[in-house]
């Protein structure tokens, strides 16, 4: 278990420029075996926060509890060192150390770490390492002779060889090409679940944090914006930021005119009901989000309920294999969906377009939106 409590840390300011305060009070707990990924835009703390749990970075204050004993905690002035924390980390950079082979490589935490093992047991550990990322038909091969995969999963084993309590990756997907990025996602997803070690990632990709991901903690300017499973982050963003980080989104502007587990907004193509993330009043502004996905184009006669329901005009058409990329306009207001490629329909089209209540949410406009809610 993994908990931390009120982390703040600021950098100071040079040339004359104030200090950046890359850590707001940031809190968050990870579960035993937990997969845990800190997400965000570059220069929202996810590093720092990770450099923070490693020991590589010094807090300014709050606490770090790894179990249960404190590895920082700045009223009790204690800062365990990096390498007594009992940590994996793979870096962005893999770290390989080019004139070692991939068995010398992974070895190198059991022969030079604080605990120092035998040889005989080196050997071991450092087979049962090679076995769990399939390398071990290369551990005599030159780390400069492994495919950018190959060392990725080098740098692996050997942050996994010395049975480490929890696991940092710090974007370790990113210099990998997009086909090979698909199959690693996977491929760490299991390897990390097949062990039942925690883990913390950090990426600023929302594709990799979702499809990776037990939870997921979005961060913005050194706060926490809003935590919770993929899931739910994708289909219930608290703000406009959310949604529009987590994912290609419809953000239509109105005013509240009812509240309620299901309320409603006045557009400018008419009334729409959702379900808010807010405490809203009638009057207030507010955006209703709709992921492209959500909506669906039928007939008449199609839906029970013809409550958002509206009259549409496709106006583009971009076929795209799995879906059909769809543009609408409803009035003044254009609108993004994905179609089935088997449904055919053509510019100019005119349409009905259904969005389920519980397919839309309402968020608070951008200048108004929370960021910095608890974790």
């Amino acid at each position: 278990m993994l908990q931390i409590d009120g982390l703040r840390k600021a950098y100071p300011g040079t040339g004359g420029r104030p200090a950046t305060n890359a850590l707001n009070g940031v809190s968050f707990r990870v579960e035993e075996g937990e997969f845990f990924t800190l997400l965000g835009p570059s220069g929202c703390g996810k590093t720092t926060t990770l450099q923070c749990i490693a020991g590589l970075e010094m807090p300014d204050s709050g606490t770090i509890r790894m179990g249960d004993a404190p590895v920082f905690d700045s009223e009790a002035n204690i800062a365990v060192p990096a390498n007594k924390r009992r940590l994996g980390m793979v870096f962005q950079s893999y770290a390989i150390w080019p004139h070692m082979t991939v068995f010398e490589n992974v070895a190198f935490p059991l022969l030079y770490g604080e605990k120092r093992r035998a040889r005989a047991d080196v050997r071991t550990q450092v087979a049962k390492a090679l076995a769990m990322v399939e390398l071990g038909h290369l551990s005599d091969r030159p780390a400069p002779m492994l495919s950018g995969g190959q060392q990725q999963r080098v740098a692996l084993a050997r942050a996994l060889v010395h049975q480490p309590r929890i696991l940092l990756l710090d974007e370790p997907l990113s210099n990998l090409d997009a086909k090979l990025r698909d199959s690693m996602r996977t491929e760490i997803r299991n390897l990390v679940k097949s062990v039942g070690i925690t883990t913390v990632f950090v990426t600023h990709d929302q594709v990799e944090a979702v499809g990776m991901s037990d939870s997921i903690m979005l961060m913005r300017n050194g706060v926490v914006v809003q935590q919770g499973s993929p899931r739910d982050i994708y289909l219930r963003p608290n703000s406009v930021f959310t949604a529009d980080f987590m994912g290609r989104s419809n953000l239509v502007p109105g005013t509240i005119v009812e509240v309620g587990e299901i309320a409603a907004i006045e557009t400018n193509f008419g009334v729409i009901s959702g379900v808010p993330q807010g405490d809203f009043r009638p009057g207030d502004p507010a955006v209703a989000v709709i992921r492209p996905q959500a909506m669906s184009l039928v007939t008449e006669g199609g839906v029970a309920d013809r409550s958002n329901c509206f009259s549409a005009r496709i106006a583009s058409l971009n076929f795209l294999g799995d879906v059909v990329e769809t543009e609408v306009v409803c009035r003044d207001q254009r609108l993004l969906l994905m179609l089935s490629p088997y449904v055919q329909h053509a510019p100019g089209d005119e349409v009905l377009l259904h969005v389920p209540a519980d397919h839309c949410v309402f968020v608070p406009p951008e200048e108004t939106a929370g960021e910095a809610r608890s974790a």
